[in-house]
């Protein structure tokens, strides 16, 4: 008998074999049973590894493999032969289940779709049905396979499934309609009865995420056998020692100033709120303390906490962050507790990490599988954005859905939960019901300004024993509302200045909401106030991520003889660990607001309580209610009418009334996704992103020597003719991260083409060399006063557009 391969020189029953073994732990880690028997999801799963490529077995396959540069016409594809064989073998087995028609129906149909998209997305549940189109085809694919070698196959899954499943009477069932025009009519009987009116949405919402788990898993098993080769990492299984001797070491627990033992006070109130509150039926928890008070380390004793609560021995933490600079920062803290670990115990996934996975001091993964690895999460802490978890719980995507199944009995920490957009409450809330009930994942949000999301006390259960009290005991900063009538930008700049001129010690933030206007208001002030006297730092993603490192390193270390003056956009409101005495901001969000005050007297070291003042701008009316939503600023306006000045102490109630009016909002939002998970349209919710693309270009700046040979290497990398696609992505992924430090973003203007600049790009990127230009390192160095007029490139003024 002839030997079936599924990829050249491997046999196809060792790759199904090994497929349906890593379905089968993958399975078995799940503690969940998704409303049904455990067994019998173990088993659909098998079933789906075990025969998702059994349509290689056809002769216009076995040619393909062997004569792979020839023409071959469409009866090579196997994933719909096999998609159809699923659906059969799937038939049989839950013939004597005791399910339902109706679960019969869905769970057949969910491994026929699994199987038949394991190569691409899912689509849209009522039009992946049909097959008529392709019978002719089927038939000729089904009778080409040596019926004695699928059959040695069959047997194996028969024995483990126990029951008797024939290749020649799977080809009869077949050619006699088994899968007829008739069964398609019925099942989209069965989805319109069920999913367009009788079932209720958390009915829905598990149809939705057992077809994500169910499909994450069948691609992760398969795409594993072949990167992987069985060669998984030993994930480490940790605990709450870790940070109890880090914590030992570093002497947190002795007491000190006043700050530091509220700290200890807030850390120890959450892990004993645990102890006493915790139910393995309590999913969802909140940390909430105001900024400054170690909410990094309080939440990951937390979740090392939940881990032993909840039995979660297997099961991973998960930390998603917003933004991918607070990432780094916060890495460097988790790799310190942990001793400067594996990655096979922490481990950083963004879309700029480096691909290099570490499993011991001298062991490091190949490319290739360090990069599966790291996207894939294969880690006991995760260290990610929120990008990369909410568009991996929301999507269609094969490649997003890869790290599903590791989502399985972890812990997820959401840092500075209030950045998801309000219109995504109501979906992303869904979600985590959803996997927090099937998966087994415990969720704990973090927050200074802790959104609605979830139903305070009756949904989710906050760990910080009487969190006001920690609002109560600070009075750092105060905000100061000037919003009432509103000024011109000029008159804006003139009460900063007059301002600074009149407080000569005093170290000052602006915070405004456009770029353009940042920009101008940092040429003001500079212009205006003595640079001897003062250092003027300005702050946008108009300059790139190597230069704002720069600038936020030298804010950090400062020069004690010279006052500070920081003009910035609202990048500098999360995760950037400065404080100033004063903070100017332009009327925005509530939320923002309060966590641009958080930049101010932040140790609670200045002398006097930071004032922090907030302006409404003329020239910022209309694009403010553009970036962050009218509805927004009008609710933050109701809700500081009546306030000249509020303290920090009063700061929780004035954002608890904000969320509230903010929550009406989120409810009535017309929420698509919502709707499109809810009917099993993958398409749509495909089409789910946390932060919508916008119209810009991308413009790499030559800014030193290292800019300029990274730029030389992408060069080297995209022409090279001896690569294909694969190897020169696999190629730049080395220098990505790197690359992109010196990468800057224009948004297009309305209604234009193009930012006008007069020279083409190379691969998507403008070069612009500042080899023998003014250097705008805005006070990074001693060359700073070279130029603050932005970056210059033949006349034109790029940061004005």
């Amino acid at each position: 008998m002839k030997t079936i391969e599924s990829h050249p020189g491997i046999p196809l029953v060792n790759h199904l074999s090994q497929v349906a073994k890593n379905c089968l732990k993958i399975a078995n880690e799940n503690t969940t049973d998704f409303g049904f028997d455990r067994k019998i999801k173990a088993d659909l799963l098998f079933i789906c590894g075990f025969y998702h490529d059994s349509g290689k077995a056809t002769s216009y396959f076995q040619n393909y493999l062997k004569n792979p540069d020839k023409p071959h016409n469409s009866l090579k594809n196997h994933s719909l032969p096999s998609a159809v064989f699923v659906f059969y073998v799937t038939q049989k087995y839950l013939r004597e289940s005791g399910l339902t028609k109706d679960e019969k129906f869905l769970l057949s149909v969910i491994c026929f779709i699994v199987v038949r998209r394991h190569h691409g997305n899912l689509g849209n549940f009522n039009i992946e049905l049909g097959i008529d189109h392709f019978k002719e085809d089927l038939e000729k694919q089904f009778k080409s396979i040596d019926k004695e070698a699928i059959q040695e196959i069959i047997q194996i899954g028969n024995e483990k499934l126990n029951i008797s499943v024939d290749w020649c009477d799977f080809v009869n069932w077949f050619e006699n309609d088994g899968y007829s025009k008739e069964t398609r009519l019925e099942l989209i009987a069965f989805y319109n009865l069920n999913f367009q009116k009788k079932w209720e949405s958390p009915k829905k919402s598990k149809a939705y995420y057992l077809f994500l788990w169910m499909f994450g898993t069948l691609l992760f098993s398969d795409k594993s056998d072949v990167i992987l080769a069985g060669k998984f990492p030993e994930i480490q299984n940790l605990n709450l020692n870790y940070l109890t001797e880090f914590r030992e070491d570093k002497g947190f627990n002795k007491s000190s100033t006043a700050i530091n033992n509220l700290k200890n006070e807030a850390y120890f109130s959450v892990l004993e709120s645990l102890e006493n509150r915790f139910e393995t039926s309590k999913h969802f928890y909140s940390i909430t303390l105001p900024t400054g008070l170690g909410k990094t380390l309080t939440s990951l004793g937390a979740s090392l906490k939940l881990k032993e609560l909840a039995n979660l021995k297997e099961g991973k933490i998960i930390i998603a962050i917003p933004f991918t600079s607070i990432i780094d920062q916060n890495y460097e803290v988790y790799r310190e507790v942990f001793n400067d670990p594996d990655n096979s115990l922490l481990l950083k996934h963004h879309h700029l990490a480096e691909p290099s996975y570490k499993e011991s001091e001298d062991a490091v993964r190949d490319s290739e599988e360090s990069q599966y690895l790291i996207e894939t999460w294969q880690s006991s802490v995760v260290v990610t954005t929120f990008v990369q978890l909410l568009e991996c719980l929301i999507t269609n995507n094969k490649t997003k859905l890869l790290k599903f199944s590791a989502l399985s009995n972890s812990v997820i920490i959401l840092d500075e939960v209030q950045q998801i957009p309000h219109p995504l409450w109501e979906v992303v809330r869904q979600a985590f019901f959803s996997i927090a009930e099937h998966l087994n994942c415990y969720i704990i949000l973090m927050s200074a300004t802790q959104p609605l999301i979830f139903k305070p006390q009756e949904e989710i259960t906050e760990l910080v024993g009487n969190h006001q009290h920690y609002f109560s005991f600070f009075n750092r900063t105060k905000l100061v509302n000037r919003t009432k009538e509103s000024i011109s930008l000029d008159e804006f700049t003139e009460v900063i200045i007059e301002y600074c001129l009149d407080k000569p010690k005093k170290d000052v933030l602006i915070i405004l909401n456009t770029k353009k206007t940042t920009l101008e208001t940092y040429r003001n002030i500079y212009n205006s106030i003595d640079n001897e006297e003062n250092e003027i730092f300005y702050l946008t993603t108009l300059i790139t991520p190597f230069e704002r490192k720069q600038i936020i390193k030298k804010i950090k270390s400062k020069n004690k003889g010279r006052r500070q003056i920081i003009v910035s956009t609202q990048l500098v409101e999360a995760g950037v660990d400065i404080s100033v005495d004063t903070v100017f901001r332009a009327l925005a969000p509530l939320d923002s607001i309060i966590q641009a005050a958080g930049r101010a007297n932040r140790y609670n070291e200045k002398e006097e309580v930071s004032e922090v003042y907030l302006y409404k701008i003329d020239e910022l009316e209309k694009v403010t209610g553009f970036i962050y939503g009218a509805d927004l600023i009008k609710k933050t306006e109701n809700v500081l009418k009546d306030f000249d000045i509020v303290e920090e102490k009063e700061y929780l109630k004035l954002i608890q009334n904000y969320f509230e009016q903010v929550k009406d909002l989120s409810v009535y939002s017309e929420n698509n996704y919502l709707k499109s998970l809810l009917a099993l349209n993958f398409e749509e919710t495909g089409e789910f992103q946390l932060i919508e693309d916008t119209k810009s270009e991308s413009i790499f700046i030559g800014l030193n020597k290292n800019a300029r040979m990274i730029w030389k290497k992408f060069l080297e990398i995209k022409e090279n003719d001896g690569l294909n696609m694969f190897e020169k992505k696999k190629a730049f992924a080395s220098i990505k991260a790197e690359f992109y430090d010196y990468v800057i973003n224009i948004n297009i203007p309305f209604q234009k083409e193009d930012i006008g600049l007069p020279l083409e790009p190379d691969y998507g990127f403008y070069y612009i060399n500042l080899e023998n230009q003014p250097k705008p390192i805005y006070n990074c160095n001693s060359d700073y006063t070279a130029n603050n007029e932005g970056y210059i490139f033949e006349g034109i003024q790029i940061l004005t557009f």
